[in-house]
């Protein structure tokens, strides 16, 4: 198949333009055209590049019109806790953004100490407080608009079981045990004794916090876990 090439447009001399021009006045019988044929030409192609400029500004005026109600939409979002009311050591907050526009940043503060922000999806972002107060979360958009929000973060949990007091009935020993976050786990309760074997409490009263061992013979060591993940370890000494 032969491809069709175009021949270029001849281009006529401006010389012979003139004295075409000139001859055709003469026959009409019409008095010489006194303005050169040459800044005739350039005013054209003037007129022509000024109607283009024209044209590319009135362009760019119309976009930038539509384009103006996007300066102003602000963000939409919500901020829910992942695991409700429970107490744990790194509780979870989920962002969800519904919006079609580029997110430029969001920012979480608790106080004046930032608190980390991941990206986990597409808008959808976690946040995961170490502390307890009142969470600012501040969502802003590519176009600077910006929405806030605030949560009450007080399930932060970091903070190990204490021991009350402890006493012994000469068969038993007991501790009385207190923990203010997340409660303790008193099926995790347990000890460990100098060869290493596991321990468990022969009594526990949850209501009291009041567990106790069998008097040992030799030094345990026990554990103490709270719902959060903290852990309570000391040193159980008997005195001979």
């Amino acid at each position: 198949m032969l491809a069709y090439k175009k021949e270029p447009e001849p281009i006529l001399d401006m010389e012979i333009a003139s004295k075409i021009l000139e001859n055709v006045f003469k026959k009409a019988d019409v008095e010489p055209n006194t303005i050169p044929l040459e800044v005739l030409t350039s005013y054209s192609s003037y007129r022509k590049e000024r109607f283009a400029l024209q044209r590319t500004v009135l362009i760019a005026i119309m976009v930038l019109f539509l384009l103006l109600p996007l300066l102003f939409i602000s963000p939409s979002f919500t901020l829910t806790a992942l695991n409700g009311e429970s107490y744990t050591a790194a509780p979870a907050y989920e962002v969800a953004v519904d919006t079609f526009m580029p997110v430029s940043r969001i920012t979480a503060t608790i106080g004046r100490r930032n608190i980390p922000v991941y990206e986990v999806d597409a808008h959808k972002y976690s946040i995961e407080p170490s502390i307890n107060g009142q969470m600012k979360v501040t969502v802003t958009l590519i176009n600077h608009q910006q929405a806030t929000h605030y949560i009450k973060v007080e399930n932060v949990d970091v903070e190990a079981p204490v021991i009350v007091s402890n006493d012994s009935d000469g068969e038993n020993v007991y501790l009385n045990l207190s923990d203010a976050g997340s409660g303790i786990n008193f099926k995790e309760v347990k000890a460990i004794d100098t060869k290493g074997n596991i321990v468990k409490p022969v009594y526990c009263d949850e209501s009291t916090g009041r567990i106790g061992f069998t008097y040992p013979e030799d030094s345990l060591n026990v554990y103490i876990t709270d719902y959060a993940g903290n852990t309570l370890q000391l040193a159980l000494t008997i005195k001979k």
